[in-house]
């Protein structure tokens, strides 16, 4: 299981206390301290307030997933929907037949900016992961609104050339409300160790119809939306 992991310093630029509440490393809280202290030692600073929310979100939301990975992995979809209650969206894989994504909201989140994602394939969860929009905080939201400028209403080729996204990762169809979405990977535009995704939604005539960019807060899988050689080819 895998969580992002916060930035490192830079010739002499000190992280703010923000962007060290904003995310943490991979890890246990150990290891967590042990690179905080390696960071104090190199001339980073972060407020200890901002560095005790820091590791408890990442111990809150790797216990979380682990807590749940027992219950649902290798089990139906319905297992899901028993845990998680009703379905936020089901994506369907345009290019891999029997493979589907569901979102589920997380209670208590106030912000509504989380959600769990199982992948189910042939009917069995083979993925589930925990996610947070924005998750970079005022970056990603910068991010976010100059992508909406370049790219709400230009055809995929556009937005990925535009956009400087590449290929998509993934195309996926919402059962709910047949539009289309691609997925792709974002994590070079981050010093963050980590998955980070840019999901554009796409209208019937398959112009873009929004932009989100989520980052995975915890995973049974390093890279939950990029398939591998054990789930199929790319």
């Amino acid at each position: 299981m895998r969580t992002t992991n916060r930035r490192r310093c830079n010739e002499g630029v000190f992280p703010s206390a923000d962007r060290f509440s904003r995310r943490v490393p991979a890890g246990t809280v150990i290891f967590s301290v042990v690179a905080f202290l390696a960071l104090a030692a190199a001339g980073c600073r972060a407020h200890p307030g901002s560095l005790v929310t820091m590791l408890v979100s990442d111990a809150v939301n790797d216990a979380d997933v682990k807590d749940r990975r027992d219950l649902l992995m290798g089990k139906p979809e319905k297992a899901a929907d028993s845990m998680f209650g009703l379905r936020q969206e089901t994506l369907v894989d345009v290019d891999r037949p029997g493979v589907s994504m569901i979102f589920y909201p997380v209670q208590g989140d106030l912000l509504k900016s989380s959600r769990y994602i199982v992948e189910v394939e042939n009917g069995a969860i083979v993925v589930f992961a925990k996610t947070k929009q924005n998750i970079d905080g005022v970056e990603d939201l910068i991010h976010n609104a100059s992508l909406e400028k370049k790219l709400i209403g230009k055809a995929p080729a556009a937005c990925s050339e535009e956009g400087n996204l590449g290929a998509p990762l993934r195309t996926l169809r919402s059962r709910e409300k047949d539009q289309l979405l691609r997925v792709y990977d974002v994590r070079n535009w981050s010093d963050f160790m980590g998955a980070r995704y840019c999901v554009l939604r796409f209208d019937g005539r398959d112009r873009c119809q929004s932009v989100t960019l989520i980052g995975v807060s915890a995973s049974t899988r390093e890279d939950p939306i990029r398939r591998d050689k054990a789930l199929g080819p790319n």
